[in-house]
């Protein structure tokens, strides 16, 4: 925008140009050149133009000038600042192209730029960068690092310093002081870069009986932002190697293509899938693909002698270059044997291999390339290598007298997937013939069914590969059991068991029984409450009689007197079963009996007069004593006189006092058989 003077590359002009000053038209301006040497100064008039061209011939290009424009209108001067250059290097470059390749990771855009024409000396131009997101207008300017490579473009690192899709423009210049920047270039749009890998999703289908295999592949469309992307595909066989890089499958798929199917042959496959565009290309998706186990594609014949195998295959069309493989199960990959020659259709080829001296499983197979199908599998097939009897060691049940279960352990040929076809169980009673049976390589147990109770057999159980023809000898002897200890087992079988339900039942029953015995032999004590027996009369519960405790006795007593309440009932009783509802006292009280067991006395050891004993209403308490002659004549008037209610005291001995309680409502004694 202000002045300038510079040439282009390879032209011997110099363009000398101006803003305008003052009013259009009416302004004229002159340009002036000073040069160090010599020192002289040169005038050139412009006119009204804001341009002027110097010829390289009018002008001193070898030494330092110093140049400044005049402008006139009216009585009006402007003078231009003083611009120093050197005119043989003022030179403004033509702007870089756009058709660079580039690169961007992190943020930072990688490009490979070219020098510009005319350029001298081994210093490289000075590079910057402006940019700005896709439909944004503003522009932010950065400047940009140059690695100089002989023979080959510059490569120019500019940090953008952010992630996303961008448009970016370039300008360079030459290292000199007096040169010129170069007008911006054309726009480069540099897409969002690919951070992540796609998103795979796979079906494998099974090896056909032409020795190849369908991988369907998808994944999901690219983001707009990321531009155009484009998908490789390659497959890569880790384990055959004849192929160069050219012949191995590889796929180039448009931004549109979301699906691929790719044919393989039954070998181990590694699929590489990644995606690119003008920013880079972003990370790979593998995916591993496994080997083909199961196949009808045999070999002709497998054999081993000491520790070398030979496999001999039948090739079913022609080729040029096949590959065998022989890998141990499990262990890690091993690169199979290339042979590159022709061969034709129907063509028979052995192959050699080692094998090791403990038992091992390997995996043989033939892969065969040609044009047009590529690779395709000629031969598959498991093989365990093992110098051991194909008899497998057995236990057998004969706990039934017409059967018997035989077991064994599964062989180690059944995790080898195809060398162990079944297995075959003969078996045969002393002088009989052999029955054969067969069951699956999966399977542990057999039943021998409708055998001969007491009878002696011979069983084996043989494996069957393969290479063996399925032959098996029973050598394994067993003895059947007779049917009637088969009873007597079961018999005693249901003795045991019914001496085991029965004792339950029997510890219910006796539960139950010692619940009822208890309340027949211990029936429960009459309870007191609302008895009448207990009465006491108002002298007695003054405050000046005193109240002896119910712990504590009102007078010593001796447990060997017993004492004696005798009864006087009013009248007889005209029915035996109804007893008064009050009972009357006898017209003369009679004094209560004491029975003196080591002796009758005339005079108790202590006074009556002190007792409290507890009386129902209506008899009196005893106030007299008597011997034992008067208690038996008392004994004989009570008989006489058939008393047929009798209330019998119950006694409760507390401490060492006894309490006579008489209860009316608990106990009728006219309800009680009379004993003779």
């Amino acid at each position: 925008p202000g002045f300038s003077c510079w040439k282009q590359c390879g032209s011997r002009w110099f363009i000398c140009s101006w803003p305008p000053h003052g009013p259009a038209g009416n302004t004229s301006y002159l340009l002036t050149l000073c040069y160090v040497t010599p020192r002289l100064c040169q005038s050139f008039k412009a006119g009204v133009m804001t341009t002027y061209t110097l010829k390289h011939h009018h002008v001193y290009v070898l030494t330092n000038a110093t140049a400044w424009v005049e402008a006139r209108w009216g009585n009006h001067v402007h003078r231009t600042p003083n611009l120093t250059l050197y005119l043989n290097e003022a030179v403004k470059p033509e702007p870089p192209t756009t058709g660079m390749s580039f690169s961007k990771t992190g943020g930072r855009l990688r490009l490979r730029v070219p020098w510009p024409p005319c350029h001298r000396g081994s210093q490289p131009p000075q590079r910057e960068a402006r940019f700005r997101r896709m439909g944004n207008h503003s522009w932010m300017q950065v400047t940009c690092e140059t690695v100089t490579n002989e023979n080959e473009d510059d490569s120019v690192t500019c940090a953008l310093g952010r992630q996303g899709a961008f448009e970016v423009q370039l300008r360079h210049k030459p290292p000199h002081w007096s040169s010129y920047w170069s007008d911006w270039s054309s726009s480069i749009f540099v897409p969002e870069e690919i951070l992540a890998s796609p998103v795979l999703s796979y079906q494998l289908g099974k090896l056909g009986r032409d020795g190849q295999r369908v991988l369907r592949l998808g994944w999901q469309r690219a983001p707009a932002e990321q531009g155009n992307v484009t998908y490789t595909l390659r497959a890569h066989m880790p384990a055959c190697r004849c192929a160069e890089p050219d012949d191995e499958d590889t796929v180039e798929l448009g931004r549109e293509v979301m699906a691929h199917n790719l044919t393989l042959s039954g070998a181990e496959y590694e699929i590489l899938l990644t995606a690119s565009n003008a920013a880079g290309m972003g990370p790979a998706r593998q995916l591993h693909v496994p080997a083909e186990q199961s196949t009808d594609l045999g070999f002709k014949d497998v054999s081993v002698a000491g520790s070398t195998m030979l496999a001999r295959w039948e090739a079913p069309s022609p080729g040029s270059i096949y590959c065998f493989e022989q890998q141990p199960l499990p262990g890690a990959l091993k690169e199979g044997v290339c042979i590159r020659q022709d061969f034709s259709a129907k063509s028979i080829h052995v192959e050699r291999g080692r094998t090791s001296e403990a038992p091992a499983c390997y995996r043989l197979a033939v892969h065969s390339w040609a044009r047009p199908q590529r690779w395709s599998t000629f031969a598959l097939q498991h093989y365990y290598a093992s110098n051991a009897s194909l008899a497998v060691p057995i236990r057998i049940n004969t706990s039934a007298g017409d059967a018997a279960v035989v077991w064994w352990s599964p062989s180690p040929r059944a995790a080898c997937p195809g060398a162990l076809a079944k297995y075959l169980i003969c078996h045969a009673a002393k002088g009989k013939n052999v029955t054969y049976s067969e069951v699956d390589a999966a399977a542990s147990q057999y039943t021998l069914q409708n055998l001969q109770p007491s009878t002696a057999y011979r069983v084996g159980v043989w494996e069957v590969t393969a290479e063996s023809r399925g032959t098996c000898r029973p050598w394994w002897h067993f003895q059947t059991k007779a049917l009637g200890s088969q009873g007597a087992a079961w018999k005693s079988n249901l003795k045991y068991l019914g001496l085991s339900l029965s004792l339950p039942v029997i510890a219910a029953i006796y539960q139950l029984s010692k619940k009822r015995a208890r309340r027949l032999l211990f029936p429960p004590l009459p309870k007191p409450m609302g008895s009448k027996a207990v009465q006491f009369s108002a002298g007695e519960m003054s405050q000046g009689h005193p109240w002896p405790s119910l712990v504590e006795p009102s007078e010593r007593f001796s447990p060997a007197e017993l004492l004696l309440t005798k009864l006087n009932p009013g009248k007889e009783m005209t029915d035996a079963g109804t007893r008064p509802s009050t009972p009357q006292p006898s017209p003369t009280a009679e004094e209560p009996v004491v029975v003196c067991l080591l002796g009758c006395e005339k005079e108790l050891p202590f006074a009556y007069r002190r007792q409290e004993v507890l009386s129902p209403d209506g008899f009196p308490p005893p106030g007299s004593t008597s011997c034992s002659s008067h208690l038996v004549k008392e004994e004989e008037e009570r008989g006489r006189q058939g008393l047929h209610q009798l209330l019998v005291p119950i006694a409760l001995l507390i401490s060492d006092k006894p309490v006579i309680i008489r209860d009316e409502e608990g106990w009728d004694p006219s309800l009680e058989k009379s004993v003779p």
